[in-house]
């Protein structure tokens, strides 16, 4: 940050000042805002001096602004604390002082007294080098994922990797999978074509999205479940151990999706969308301020969609309702209720023989759209009901506390057949029925007390915080056996569910409560971190049918630590070490409960990104250990001790970048060396050790650009495209055959037709192409007679107005 000398300016004209970004927020009026100002992110000013608050707000947000220095002598502000859009953080920090905040015509901002009052001003201008300048959509100054705290990207010692809702609609994401399919770090692809979940790898770790984090709170649904990717203001992975903030965990790291909520201005927005599979989709997004003095705001995100899958007898339909209140009666506080209901009716295919898919088969390969199903068996449903809320106040300019509290409630069920055998004769598989009824239910609360001060000449941001998370689930599930089907030729019949092999009920319950203590301290442009957290986990299963009951206990200590020093060109490297936990169940040979797995990470990076510039460039290295892994024992194999190790370490690059205005690039190459490192042979005397885990690709690269036209005939036209190559995978834990490379191809074109007609401004239609050479590919295999087929192409039409 600096202060340029002041100096005489001429008046500014009524024709910049009419960008005001705040009057529709307090006055409630209805004029549209530009796409920047619908950014989201966290705000921790403490009150204090205005003229400071504005330097403190200018930084955070990455932008230059002006204003006349005398008009904010003797003037305090409120300051804000909170995750805000730039132009609700702006009313909130002026609050009282009877100034707001205009754009200027070269993308910078101003302060003004009012439209009235274009009297010439010596301005003093507070540019922010921390941040981005909200040109570029696909951009985020920070995120809260890594520590809880108003943390720039730019000072975070630990790899993140942010997708914004505008990039997830220029791409046309329909999926949790396809948003993330351009992120450095992340395979997206490891279930292929199944449209009821969105498996993911992060790091070489399987991450699973009903154990991913909405709004910093894990989700813990039961079942597979694809969250709706329209409902989320973005997707934050933060890559490697993650437990000093979260607990229990994956070792890859978590993904969080952030919830829209209001934006304190009037915005309304309707879409259609068509496309391949015989698909309808309606969707709407409108929310505005609903009281006069502008401290009550309003949200409302819903979604509708009637379609098939490329999959025989699966369908693909949604609901999603999603309304969200904010209530801010002072910057000091505020208190948002967040609210949705989901409801999926989809399925999740099959796995099949490598040798029907790869063409070895004399038969030839089996069309993408084959499957075991048995039409008008087959189904499954799974509804979501979620309700929190999000609670900040400020006691002080010093201390804050936060809170956020979730209630789930999950229901589902699942008839489906799965294959029960490789090929037989050359055309037929052995399969068996799976009928499944689940219900959950999650509560969560994370308490937080963050404190800003300094001690000498170290600025301090502490984190206090406990969570707790209580979750109860039941489960009914029969299986039988199922008649065989010709894979090439299926001839359907029907399912006797009357006979069965065997019963199972089942009563799950799970407690985990943790207290973490988190110090981000900085000295000039040194930034550290240091926090520690304690774990405390309880589970227990019921088998209910035979009246039988297990119950684990497990405590643990993580830690993370990070340095980086911030240079003023724009680079950060930085350094860090971070642990994770996850609670096993069973015993060993002499009746001991196993510990928990423990993953440890060491990172090293650089970030750059040049002041004032929309161009954000990151590449890191690391070494991944998960340990206490559980293997065969050597004295009696029918035992397992925890003596397994994995290894990942890997190199990762990711920019977003705009190079030029209206132009876009989304560029990521990930290097990930997957090995065990450590097992012991199994009773057929097999060990695992030196061969790489199953659906893990080594190589993974991707390259998106979008360009729009701003001037001439075809003003207001998108054109993108993208290229994703995945490395090949090996096909079983023993490493005796690989899944081959592949390389997918996708495009898009999109036309604003408010440029070319101001009658139709708000208006656009875009369509959107994956796969568009329509490459038939396995995704991966994790035994010889257990693969998942890639999708095919698909194309979607849509079309929307805003308003």
């Amino acid at each position: 940050m600096h202060f340029p000398s002041i100096r005489r300016r001429r008046a500014i004209s009524m024709a910049v000042l009419a960008g005001t970004l705040t009057a529709g927020a307090v006055h409630g009026q209805g004029a549209s805002a530009p796409a920047a100002v619908q950014a989201r992110q966290v705000y921790d000013i403490p009150p204090g001096p205005l003229g400071k608050a504005i330097a403190s707000f200018a930084l955070a947000s990455g932008i230059s602004l002006a204003f006349e220095p005398s008009w904010t002598d003797g003037l305090q502000s409120p300051g804000v604390s909170g995750e805000l859009n730039r132009a609700e953080a702006a009313r909130r920090v002026l609050a009282g002082s009877g100034l707001e905040m205009a754009s200027r015509a070269d993308g910078s901002y101003t302060l003004r007294k009012g439209m009235s009052d274009a009297a010439t001003l010596p301005a003093i201008t507070v540019t922010g080098a921390a941040g981005y300048s909200g040109v570029n959509p696909y951009l985020v100054g920070n995120a809260t994922s890594a520590t809880k705290t108003a943390t720039p990207l730019m000072e975070t010692t630990q790899s993140i990797s942010v997708v914004t809702q505008e990039r997830m609609t220029v791409q046309g994401a329909q999926t949790v999978s396809d948003a993330l399919s351009y992120t450095a770090g992340v395979y997206a692809n490891v279930a292929g074509d199944n449209p009821t979940d969105n498996t993911l790898m992060v790091r070489g770790f399987q991450q699973i999205s009903t154990n991913a984090y909405t709004d910093g709170l894990r989700n813990s649904n039961t079942g597979y479940f694809a969250p709706e990717p329209f409902g989320m203001d973005r997707i934050e992975v933060l890559k490697g151990p993650s437990s000093v903030m979260y607990g229990q965990g994956s070792p890859g790291g978590i993904i969080n999706f952030v919830s829209k909520r209001p934006l304190f201005e009037s915005h309304r927005e309707v879409g259609l969308s068509t496309g391949s599979h015989d698909r309808i989709q309606g969707s709407m997004d409108i929310g505005d301020v609903i009281d006069e003095p502008g401290t009550l705001a309003y949200r409302l995100v819903a979604l509708g969609r009637n379609a098939d899958s490329s999959i025989d007898g699966v369908p693909d339909d949604r609901i999603y309702v999603a309304p969200s209140l904010t209530w801010a009666p002072s910057a000091r506080t505020s208190v948002t209720l967040l609210a949705s209901y989901q409801r999926n009716r989809n399925l999740f295919t099959s796995n099949l023989p490598y040798s029907v898919l790869d063409g070895s088969n004399p038969n030839g390969r089996v069309p993408r759209h084959r499957s075991l199903n048995q039409p008008g068996f087959d189904k499954e449903q799974g509804e979501l009901t979620n309700i929190g809320y999000e609670l900040s106040h400020a006691f002080s300019d010093t201390w804050t506390f936060q809170q956020n509290f979730r209630y789930g409630h999950f229901k589902g069920y699942e008839d489906q057949l799965f294959r029960n055998s490789g090929v037989i004769n050359g055309t037929d598989i052995a399969r068996y029925y799976q009928l499944r009824d689940y219900d959950s239910d999650t509560y969560s609360v994370d308490n937080r007390l963050v404190g800003k001060f300094a001690t000498g000449a170290l600025d301090h941001t502490l984190l206090v915080g406990l969570d707790y998370q209580y979750s109860k689930r039941t489960a009914d599930t029969q299986t039988g056996n199922a008649p065989p089907i010709n894979i090439y030729h299926p001839v359907r019949v029907s399912i006797d569910t009357s006979r069965y092999t065997s019963l199972l009920s089942t009563d799950e319950s799970s407690r985990q409560l943790g207290v973490y203590l988190q110090d981000q301290v900085k000295l000039d442009q040194w930034v550290a971190t240091l926090a520690g957290r304690y774990d405390w986990v309880n589970q227990r299963t019921t088998n209910v049918l035979r009246d039988a009951r297990t119950d684990t206990a497990a405590e643990d200590f993580t830690g993370r630590a990070g340095l980086g020093y911030a240079f003023q060109s724009g680079f950060f490297p930085y350094v860090s070490y971070s642990e994770s936990f996850s609670p096993l169940t069973g015993t060993d040979i002499n009746g001991a409960q196993f510990k928990p797995e423990k993953a440890k990470q060491y990172e090293v990076g650089v970030k750059y990104q040049a002041p004032g510039s929309d161009s954000y460039v990151t590449l890191a290295a690391f070494d991944l250990r998960r340990q206490n892994v559980l293997t065969a024992n050597p004295q009696n194999t029918s035992f397992s001790v925890q003596e397994g190790e994995v290894t990942s370490r890997g190199i990762e690059l990711e920019g977003v970048l705009r190079p030029v205005r209206g132009l876009n690039v989304i560029a990521s190459y990930t290097y990930n060396h997957v090995e065990v490192t450590k097992d012991n042979p199994n009773f057929a005397g097999l060990s695992n050790k030196g061969k790489a885990p199953v659906r893990v690709p080594r190589h993974l690269l991707s390259l998106w650009t979008d360009y729009t036209l701003s001037s001439g005939v075809l003003e207001g036209l998108t054109l993108g495209a993208g290229v994703r190559y995945t490395g090949s995978t090996f096909g079983d834990a023993q490493n005796t055959f690989k899944v081959p490379a592949y390389t997918l191809v996708d495009a898009m074109v999109g036309y604003d037709f408010g440029r070319a007609n101001p009658s139709l401004r708000g208006l656009s239609a875009s369509v959107n192409v994956r796969n568009l050479t329509d490459k038939y590919y396995v995704a991966g295999c994790f035994l010889n007679n257990a693969c998942l087929l890639g999708a095919g192409r698909s194309v979607i039409a849509n079309v929307s107005y805003k308003w």
